[in-house]
This record gives C-alpha cells, sequence and structure tokens, in this order.
C-alpha cells in the first residue's frame, strides 16, 4: 500500500490560503486609513485644520446681546398690577419668603422693605458667599429685574434654587407689589425699554384721571359688596377701623370728608400732596380710584385702577360708611 508522502508538493501538509496576500495587503490599507483620520480629526477638533466649510449645515444660533444684560422693564412697572403681584407672590414666594413689616426669615430672607435696602444683605439671614460677592449697592428696578429673570444666571452659586420669572409683565407686577411692602415706598421708575412710554406730566391742579361719572350708580351702590372688594384688593395695603395704623398706605376710616392727601404719621409723595385741594368727596374718590397713577403722575400707588363703575361706586359708598358720620352721597 502507498502512503503519500507530505513534502513532495511542499506544503509541509498544509494547504496554503490563497488570500493571504489580500489579507496582507487590507490589514496594511486599514492602519494607513485609521492613522489617517485619527491625525486629521485632531486637527480639526484643536482648530489647527478646520474644515473651510461644514461637512452639516446647522442653523444659525442667535448670540446673547452685548453685556448679556436683561431688557429694563421700568415702563411695564409704571403700569403693572399690583394685585396680581401680590398674588403671584402668595402662590410662587410665600412658602420661602414672609413679606410683612418685621417678619420673621424663612428659607428665604424677609422681603419687607427690599426695595433699595442694601443687596442680599437682610439682617439676621445668611446669604451665599456667591450672593454677598454679588451685592453692590442697593435693590433697584434693574437689579430686581435681572434677579427675578433668573437667579441663577444673574448670581452663578447662589443656594436659590428658583428658575426665575420669565414673563415681563408678571416679573413687572411682581416688582411693583415688592414695592409696596414699605412704609415709604420708592419712586416709581421711569419708563425704559421693554414697556409703554409714559409721559411724566406735572401734577395737575386737582384731580383728572377722566373717569366717568358714578354718580348716578351711588344711589344703587351695595355697601357689602364694596367691602368685599377692599378686603380683597385694599386692605394688604389699607386699614379701616377707627384709630387703625397706618401701612403700606394710610388707614382709611372716615376718608370721606378729610383732607386730602393728609392722614397724621402717613409721608405721602411730593406729587400727592401738590394735587391737594379740599377735602376727600365722592366725586374726588371716583376719579382717584379709576387711575391712580394717571390721576396723578408720580404717585407712589401703583394701582391701575378700578374700572368697573358699578364696583367703583360700591367702594366709594364702602368707605363712606366707614365713618362716625357718613355724608350724603350725591
Amino acid at each position: 500500500m502507498n502512503t503519500p508522502n507530505p513534502h513532495a508538493n511542499g506544503t509541509s501538509g498544509k494547504r496554503r490560503d490563497p488570500l493571504l496576500l489580500n489579507k496582507i495587503a487590507g490589514g496594511i490599507l486599514s492602519a494607513g486609513l485609521v492613522f489617517w483620520i485619527a491625525t486629521h480629526a485632531a486637527g480639526i477638533i484643536s482648530g489647527k485644520d478646520a474644515p473651510k466649510k461644514p461637512v452639516i449645515a446647522t442653523a444659525a444660533v442667535a448670540t446673547a446681546p452685548a453685556g448679556g444684560g436683561v431688557p429694563s422693564i421700568d415702563g411695564l412697572i409704571v403700569k403693572a398690577d399690583v394685585s396680581k403681584g401680590a398674588s403671584f407672590v402668595a402662590q410662587q414666594c410665600a412658602a420661602c419668603h414672609s413679606v410683612n413689616s418685621g417678619g420673621a426669615n424663612g428659607v428665604g430672607p424677609n422681603l419687607y422693605g427690599v426695595m433699595n435696602d442694601k443687596m442680599f444683605a437682610k439682617a439676621g439671614y445668611d446669604f451665599s458667599s456667591a450672593a454677598k460677592a454679588k451685592a453692590s449697592g442697593v435693590w433697584t428696578y434693574q437689579k430686581m429685574n435681572e434677579w427675578l429673570d433668573d437667579p441663577q444666571k444673574d448670581v452663578p452659586g447662589t443656594r436659590m434654587g428658583y428658575t426665575g420669572i420669565k414673563n415681563d409683565q408678571v416679573r413687572a407686577d411682581t416688582i411693583a407689589y415688592l414695592r409696596t411692602l414699605s412704609s415709604n415706598p420708592i419712586p416709581l421708575p421711569k419708563p425704559g425699554a421693554g414697556g409703554a412710554t409714559v409721559t411724566a406730566a406735572a401734577a395737575p391742579a386737582g384731580l383728572s384721571s377722566g373717569a366717568p361719572s358714578i354718580k348716578p350708580l351711588l344711589a344703587s351702590a351695595v355697601v357689602a359688596k364694596g367691602e368685599s372688594f377692599f378686603q380683597q384688593q385694599c386692605s394688604a395695603c389699607h386699614s379701616i377701623n377707627s384709630g387703625g395704623a397706618n401701612g403700606v398706605g394710610p388707614n382709611l376710616y372716615g376718608v370721606v370728608g378729610s383732607p386730602m392727601f393728609a392722614k397724621a404719621g402717613y409721608s405721602f409723595s411730593g406729587a400727592v400732596k401738590k394735587a391737594a385741594h379740599g377735602k376727600w368727596t365722592p366725586h374726588k374718590l371716583n376719579e382717584w380710584l379709576y387711575n391712580p397713577m394717571k390721576d396723578i403722575p408720580g404717585t407712589h400707588m401703583a394701582y391701575p385702577g378700578i374700572k368697573n363703575n358699578q364696583v367703583r361706586a360700591d367702594v366709594v359708598a364702602y368707605l363712606n360708611a366707614q365713618s362716625a358720620s357718613p355724608a350724603p352721597l350725591k
């Protein structure tokens, strides 16, 4: 029996792979390609060999304005709705901040008197080092505007984990309300970018808000409805009991028939003192309550007014009733 000689064909017992040379060449090419990609990618990432045109077209991204500041909302503050600001603070801020005079600090500092007060310096409250480093001067309208827009952007490192108030009008309403948390509110800001222009006219002689007459409505006014409105809209700033203390606004007991803007112990603005002529009559209260800021430009009372004629008549009737000698409503 013949046995095959394994050395006769030069294979040493193994058959040669016919694709061996192709595989070797392919490996060399692959290694070279990987090396080329690595070196060029490094150049692109580092900026050394950045391509002249992007491979994939991307949408242009708007850049932040120079300085990165928040636009002024002074014009919006002038015509802001304080009651809406108060409602917002009660819903969004009351869990961390008290707002009453002498109120205790909580998670955040008490906010009474915050406007025009030193920044991040409320007595008894321990502010973060980031906030202290940011503190410069007092809380102005613009500084408060920037802070409330985005606290964490305004003061990186602050402990205040609140995302901010992005709606300009809501922020203006809130700041207008914070302004009222004082026994002597700072003057309203001059209108700036972000709000309607308001002309600062000289205080008129007397009242001239353009309020429609409520004389025919006074006879049918409902005192109880006026009282309900007052409790909802006015009691945060005004007391109305006999001998009651002044607050953000003056005590209003006996206001009808008393001298205009002259409540003992209350500091009225220069603007309203110039407009004070005679005593408060139902007609003058009607003009004032319709639009205080139009009636007397420069007033500290940042309240948009009562536009509904019957509601205004009900409120005047209620104010008139809060007196030892109510006046006849004519």
